[in-house]
Parts: C-alpha cells; structure tokens; sequence
C-alpha cells in the first residue's frame, strides 16, 4: 500500500515541479534561472521548490561569499510555489498518518523519491541542458543530510559539484 503511496508522491511531484518551473520561467520571461531546488526541513513534513536568478546573488563574484549565496537556497529570492504543491504535500501527510507508519523510513524514500523525480525531469530536460551555469539540489534547512550532497552530485556538473562541496563539506 505504502508504495503506491509513493509512486503517486513520484508522480504528482514531477507535475508540481514541471508546471512551477515553467510558471516561474514565464512570469520572469526576461531573467534566467540557474538555481532550483526542493526544499525542506529536517522532519520532511512538506516539500516544497525554491528558485534563484543570477541577479539576485547579493555578493560580487569575487566575494569570499559568492559559493556561498549561489548554492545556497537558505538565501535564495524566489519562494512562491504558486500553490502548485499542494497536492504533493497532502500525500506527504497522508504517509505520515498511515497506521503503523515508521518516521525514518518514510522520510528516506520521500527523499528518494524526490532525488528519482528530480533526476527524471532533469533526463527529459526540463531544467534545460546540464552545464555549468544550472544548479539543482534538494535542500534540508539547517541540516548536512547527505541527500544535499548525493542530490547535487547527480543533478550537477562536475565543476558545480565541487564548487558545491567547496562551500558546504
């Protein structure tokens, strides 16, 4: 039963994330995105997408601080989900509340699940072409779960990669 639950968790997050990511891409027709990501807490009790322009890094380049404020979505300047993941956080409750329901695991497979679905949308260009200028992860607020590290791996150039652990590992 459970893993039905997250085949539709799989799902409706591909849909949420494919229609916020071309919302934000055509309410800001003039700006590009390099950064997206997944964000939530450490109880994964809810998901949701935060996105950043290159125009909204509040340090120069050459501040000690860039790496910092380019990967990290804590700063980043777009937060609005457009109400588009609703759905998936209601399923999200819905394991949550399941009798019996085990916190850990259930938390490891949404993040799984997330990790698949990123990765899915990603394969079928969605973010558009993986370079050095797109950054894409899944983010724990104040957290070093090492689904930040394995997200950023998977989704990102090498080169972006580096810069990533640079900063956070």
């Amino acid at each position: 039963m459970a893993e039905l639950f997250f085949k539709k968790f799989n799902n409706e997050l591909k849909i949420a994330i494919t229609n916020h990511y071309r919302a934000l891409n055509e309410r800001f027709k003039e700006e590009t995105f390099y950064g997206y990501a997944l964000y939530t807490s450490e109880d994964v009790f809810s998901i949701g997408p935060v996105a950043n322009r290159n125009n909204n890094i509040t340090v120069e380049i050459d501040n000690d601080m860039y790496n910092y404020y380019r990967y990290s979505p804590d700063e980043w300047s777009d937060w609005d989900d457009f109400e588009m993941f609703d759905v998936v956080n209601k399923i999200i409750g819905e394991l949550y509340s399941k009798p019996n329901a085990i916190f850990k695991q259930i938390k490891k497979e949404i993040l799984s699940e997330s990790l698949k679905a990123m990765d899915e949308l990603d394969e079928n260009g969605i973010f558009g072409i993986k370079n050095d200028n797109r950054f894409l992860i899944i983010w724990i607020s104040d957290s070093d779960s090492e689904i930040m590290s394995a997200s950023a791996k998977k989704l990102n150039t090498i080169k972006v990669y580096q810069e990533y652990v640079s900063e956070f590992e």
